[in-house]
């Protein structure tokens, strides 16, 4: 049996090995977008054209999450989170690498994969395999990891491309990669031996990968791009229609099915379907805050880009500074209290924001950001921990599947509803602050229902432990 400090390292590794896939997911979600101009001028090909360098990700590793969570479960988490990194290390080498535009997508075709399994699995790795008492610890880490990547994603991308070239801001992943593909392999444990027979015999369901991947794909992109085409255009209803249609058949076939890819007994449990729905409209706001903010500061404000870079900064300091805390509270405390506690604050200040948007100067941003960031701060990772904590063990791939896929859906559709609140608000005159003034109190409103279904998971949480006294 390992020393205790053995296993305390072991413990270590494999939450850096976690913080980091959450980091080079987020990072290669936006490192890329201001690199665009120069790879369109690159390969002499139209704006519309070079975007799928960013689409083929975005669709690929969302709409994949459901499935690599479920192989984690079958296969074993190790092996789906290695492959993950192996993936995207060689699909990052292969875009540093393309000679044309299309081998570029291709390549990050390859590269969404990757990252799908590591968004999939990487949740999954903290509470199948580190002790309860440091699980919130472990997912304020990650929740870290995931915040540098963003924060630190556009500028890196404009400097890596600045200085050296724009292909150095997928070379750059390479050495990386392999390196966390070693402390993979090392630090986290083979399940081999630990899973059921009937579970790593079981079938698997094909025919729920290709509806789901299909309905899923067709739903992100036409949430990613009803506001280029219109939202009333054929192209972005027929992608909706359809995706419900195949949605629909998807939710059919996993109830008939034996071996199902989406295991709908996750739901049966009231809190665990709770907590996913207060994140769903949580990261509503999260989204359309950082979609619609920069447009404030710009057109509102009249500031120049460098200069909103860096206020925007406020918030990931902030965040970076509360994940962790929030996290190792959550190991001591509720964290449905917590999550509770965060999304009335959340929804108070979007409130106050609404409000205070035509006060001069940057002092009512500044104030917003600062209270946003701690709020959410207190939120993610609780969340994080009390989502996967309510997952039975032998489902915590699919289980974080789920998860990782109802985020990235709150992700798009808080983008949708926000610049379609702000478009009907101030259609004309997109420095008018009524369409923000609507758009923050919309997002006051998802935070209220988020607070609520919080709110559910802990009166739950309270009538279980009550029943669990009775019986003893």
């Amino acid at each position: 049996m390992p020393a205790p400090s053995e296993r305390h390292a072991a413990f270590r590794w494999i939450v850096i090995t976690v913080a980091f896939a959450a980091f080079m997911s987020k990072l290669d979600s936006y490192i890329v977008n201001i690199s665009l101009p120069t790879i369109a001028m690159r390969f002499n090909v139209t704006t519309a054209e070079v975007s799928w360098v960013v689409l083929v990700y975005l669709l690929v590793s969302t709409s994949t999450l459901l499935l690599f969570g479920k192989l984690g479960d079958r296969f074993g988490l190790r092996k789906v989170f290695f492959l993950g990194y192996l993936l995207f290390t060689i699909g990052s080498l292969l875009c540093g690498t393309a000679l044309s535009l299309w081998m570029l997508i291709a390549s990050r075709f390859v590269q969404g994969i990757g990252c799908a399994m590591l968004t999939a699995i990487a949740f999954a790795v903290i509470p199948r395999f580190l002790p309860h008492e440091v699980t919130g610890w472990a997912f304020g880490i990650a929740a870290t990891g995931a915040a540098l990547g963003i924060a630190v994603g556009a500028p890196a991308g404009g400097i890596i491309t600045g200085f050296l070239s724009w292909r150095w801001v997928f070379l750059v992943n390479v050495p990386f990669g392999i390196f966390a593909m070693y402390a993979v392999n090392r630090y986290i444990p083979d399940e081999d031996g630990s899973r059921s027979p009937a579970l790593r015999k079981a079938g698997f369901d094909i025919l729920g990968a290709g509806l789901s991947f299909a309905g899923l794909a067709l739903l992100v992109y036409g949430l990613n791009t009803g506001r280029e085409f219109g939202w009333t255009s054929p192209r972005i209803v027929g992608c909706f229609v359809f995706a419900l249609v195949l949605l629909a058949a998807f939710l059919m076939r996993e109830i008939k099915c034996e071996e199902p890819l989406l295991d709908l007994r996750l739901f049966k449990k009231f809190r665990f379907s709770a907590a996913v729905a207060s994140t769903l409209f949580a990261y509503m706001l999260l989204a359309g805050n950082s979609f619609l903010l920069p447009f404030y500061l710009e057109l509102g404000k009249g500031l120049p880009t460098v200069t909103v870079g860096l206020v925007l900064m406020i918030y990931s300091v902030i965040y970076m500074a509360v994940g962790p805390w929030a996290g190792r509270i959550s190991d001591k405390v509720a964290p449905s209290i917590l999550c509770g506690f965060a999304m009335l604050s959340a929804a108070l200040c979007s409130f106050v924001f609404a409000f205070t948007l035509a006060v001069p100067g940057l002092l009512a941003v500044v104030v917003f950001l600062i209270w946003i960031a701690l709020s959410f701060g207190f939120f993610i990772s609780p969340n994080n921990n009390q989502v996967m904590s309510l997952a039975p063990a032998e489902r915590q791939g699919s289980a974080s599947g789920v998860f990782n896929t109802i985020n990235s859906l709150g992700l798009a559709l808080g983008v949708c509803l926000f610049e379609m609140i702000m478009s009907w608000s101030s259609p004309l005159e997109p420095r008018s602050l009524r369409g923000y003034k609507d758009a923050y109190l919309f997002g006051g409103i998802v935070c209220v229902i988020a607070f609520f279904f919080a709110l559910l998971v802990n009166h739950r949480q309270k009538k279980d432990n009550d029943q669990i006294s009775i019986t003893n």
